[in-house]
């Protein structure tokens, strides 16, 4: 009997331990504060197309998605068909390094930015 509890303790102590372990990893849940920063942020600087006939593209919001802040755009009318020039678009709407928003979102969090199409097509992904 004495061995069985003996077991039983030291098991009960190594899974705690491991989960201790696992727990400190964890990045921080996204604050308040971020996700109302990043909608204002997107409200004040609309993101313009490379293809004048496309227009602006259209922010949807900012929404918490774990450890991410989820930004989704709609771009109106017809899409750029080349890759390369949507991606120079997704590499110019991400906040500068020197903006707030790098001091107030925890450590390993991450703004990630969707653009879809009117037709509901998932379309470009950038990670900030």
């Amino acid at each position: 009997m004495q061995l069985l509890a003996k077991v039983k303790k030291e098991f009960l102590i190594a899974a705690a331990t491991l989960l201790s372990l696992s727990a400190c990893g964890q990045p921080e849940p996204i604050t308040y504060e971020s996700l109302v920063w990043v909608n204002q942020y997107y409200v004040d600087h609309p993101v313009a197309s490379l293809s004048a006939t496309a227009g602006g593209w259209l922010f949807r919001g900012a929404r918490e998605f774990g450890t991410e802040i989820r930004i989704g755009f709609l771009v109106p009318g017809p899409i750029n068909p080349d890759p390369a020039k949507r991606q120079a678009v997704l590499e110019t709407i991400c906040p500068d390094r020197s903006e707030p928003i790098w001091q107030t979102l925890p450590k390993d969090n991450k703004l990630v930015i969707n653009v879809w199409t009117e037709d509901r097509k998932f379309k470009d992904m950038k990670t900030c």
